[in-house]
């Protein structure tokens, strides 16, 4: 009998979704890829338009970076190509002309004009060409230039000659698209994924020059990685996935001998990184994270695969086809998570503190690095310095057990209804202490850290506030807001929070919190509520917020917040800068930081973090080089 880890994932073997497949030993029966793959394709099966032959997304009127479609029905590309691999994985004949239909549609919306700024890529939707998107999305020439790849390898033979040789051009547009941008290796998700497409493609296409370039960018990656053994887009769950799920390919589809060492020492890589934060007790991923769409990791089934159901975040076994969710990409992926790896995910060892290195500082600057402490009862993680962009998880902590939605406490800085990019977060940590400043950059962007910049620094805003949120209590909670500081009684954790300074312009730190049945939020105004405001950085002498947190095992809350509140604390001002300290049971904290409105550079060299009177040693989690 083939377990999991010995089938060999042809395209002749996976037509018909796996059907015939016995039980994998380790716990993972080859039936419930079948259930992953028929769900995914019976969620599109509703969406699908037969007039434009793509399935259908309804959008409303929330900010979305890049596209300008607001309030009405669009007809995502890459989900239309992810609809059509689908509709070929359930090996149903009947299926066929659909996704043929489908794959014709879309792959005539890709621009294969070599000359063209949007060579390769396709929109976002059919009814916004990336000519007309606020910017157009390059990424889109990886995404599709991955599925039409898994098209070709998977069911290629399936398809008509003439429609066959239309998705080799789409693959050889899409992988001179590529290659013409060259990203950078910094963006990690994106890396990995581009270095698949450019492997598989020039392997396909027979294309020498387009081989050379990818396995050289590996070796790139690799180097990358190598100058601090983690990841620039740390601790991410949705494109850590993304990351793996590359990889993974790599592994499965491509045959170059040196791409597929580095690729798997890379893997590993991935998943010791993961396994350092993974919080165990609670099924999440504990913080801090640089790229995060939701908060509560939910029952991802391709973290289950890899674990081979040893941690049960389906719960499939009860009932498969109504525990699993719907995943395409779960379903066809041979995902591992290294054996001698596992344990970290199931039996890890507690409490424990884990620090980790990022991104390299240049120069004298302090590199970008992570604190997370973990216990049984509660996790809480921090990066040094980070900034408030949606995706980020700057601060975070989790509590309670394994319930979903997660339990939680983040920190966001929010202008009118959306995370303000142009706010930073400096902290030190030390176990369950963390000391911390938000202060804020100009130029810098309001939506978004790049895509949308506040110009002439100069902005309209009707409120602008932090806000510490707690999430997911159940009963038997209370709370203490005595002299504006903060603490929480609960049956999962205890928390401290003082919010000790701060300034927005003439405008004094206006501190509240609000509750309700489960949850609360400690609101810090810096700008009153009533009406509209212009904002005009030159005119804001200081913008900033120190502050103080603990989180603390449940009971003996008031020898808790006692201890807090005592333990001394210096606040010091210096022309732009501010000193803080701290001394904490577990050790004595210093923060240095900008108080004033000033470029990122300049904001970063004001920073220091210190605890027990030594600068923060940079950890590194990854030994052996990568690169070769």
């Amino acid at each position: 009998m083939l377990s999991r880890r010995a089938f060999p994932f042809t395209a002749a073997a996976l037509a018909g979704c796996a059907q015939t497949r016995e039980a994998a030993p380790e716990g993972w029966p080859a039936a419930w890829d079948a259930i992953l793959v028929s769900k995914a394709v019976a969620v599109e099966d509703g969406r699908f338009d037969e007039k434009e032959q793509m399935v259908v997304r309804l959008l409303d009127a929330g900010y979305r970076y890049h596209t300008l479609l607001r309030n009405g029905r669009a007809h995502p590309t890459r989900e239309s190509l992810e609809y059509a691999l689908g509709l070929l994985e359930t090996g149903d004949p009947e299926r066929e002309k659909r996704a043929f239909h489908v794959l014709e549609r879309v792959i005539s919306l890709q621009n294969t004009d070599p000359s063209s700024r949007w060579y390769g890529i396709w929109g976002w939707y059919l009814q916004e060409p990336p000519e007309k998107m606020a910017p157009a999305d390059w990424n889109w020439a990886d995404f599709n230039g991955a599925t039409l790849l898994l098209i070709e390898r998977r069911h290629g033979e399936r398809l008509s000659d003439a429609l066959r040789a239309r998705v080799r051009e789409a693959i050889r547009h899409a992988a001179a698209s590529i290659m013409r941008r060259n990203v950078s290796m910094s963006y990690t998700n994106i890396a990995a994924k581009g270095t698949f497409v450019t492997l598989a493609a020039a392997e396909l296409l027979e294309d020498g020059a387009l081989l050379d370039y990818a396995a050289e960018r590996i070796q790139r990656l690799a180097r990358a990685i190598d100058e601090t053994g983690s990841f620039a887009e740390y601790n991410s769950p949705t494109y850590a996935r993304v990351t793996i799920a590359n990889l993974t390919r790599i592994r499965m589809y491509v045959r170059h001998e040196a791409a597929r060492a580095t690729a798997a020492r890379i893997e590993r890589r991935v998943w010791e990184h993961l396994a350092a934060r993974w919080d165990a007790p609670r099924w999440q991923f504990s913080g801090p994270m640089s790229r995060c769409y939701s908060t509560n990791l939910g029952d991802p089934a391709w973290l289950a695969k890899s674990l081979v159901n040893r941690i049960l975040l389906t719960g499939a076994a009860r009932d498969p086809q109504r525990l699993l969710p719907p995943d395409l990409e779960a379903g066809i992926h041979d995902y591992r998570c290294p054996e001698d790896l596992a344990p970290r995910f199931l039996t890890p060892e507690l409490p424990r503190e884990h620090r980790e290195i990022f991104i390299a500082g240049k120069g004298e600057e302090p590199p970008v690095q992570g604190t997370t402490w973990l216990t049984r009862e509660f996790s809480i993680g921090s990066v040094n310095r980070g900034d408030f962009w949606n995706q980020r998880r700057p601060l975070l902590g989790y509590w309670g057990g394994t319930e979903r939605p997660a339990r939680y406490l983040g920190l966001r800085v929010i202008k009118d209804g959306y995370d303000f990019s142009s706010a930073l977060f400096f902290s030190v940590q030390k176990q369950n202490y963390v000391l911390g400043l938000i202060n804020f950059r100009n130029p810098g962007g309001d939506r978004h850290i790049s895509l949308d910049p506040i110009q002439n620094g100069r902005f309209r805003c009707g409120r602008l506030f932090a806000e510490f949120d707690f999430e997911g209590f159940s009963s038997g909670w209370r709370y203490d807001f005595q002299n504006e500081v903060f603490t929480l009684d609960s049956p999962e954790v205890s928390a401290w929070l003082d919010v000790r300074a701060g300034h927005f312009g003439p405008n004094e730190l206006r501190r509240k919190v609000t509750s309700a049945s489960n949850s609360l939020v400690y609101t810090v105004d810096l700008l009153p509520e009533e009406g509209m405001h212009d904002v005009e950085w030159s005119r804001i002498p200081k913008a900033w917020i120190a502050f103080t947190l603990a989180l603390n095992p449940p009971g003996a809350t008031e020898e808790f917040a006692r201890r807090c509140h005592e333990s001394p604390f210096r606040m010091e001002t210096d022309g732009p800068v501010v000193e803080l300290e701290w001394v904490t049971p577990a050790g004595r904290l210093e923060l240095h930081g900008g108080i004033a409105p000033a470029p990122v550079e300049a904001q970063t060299a004001r920073f220091k973090e210190i605890i027990d009177g030594q600068r923060v040693p940079s950890v590194r989690l990854g030994g052996e080089p990568l690169a070769v």
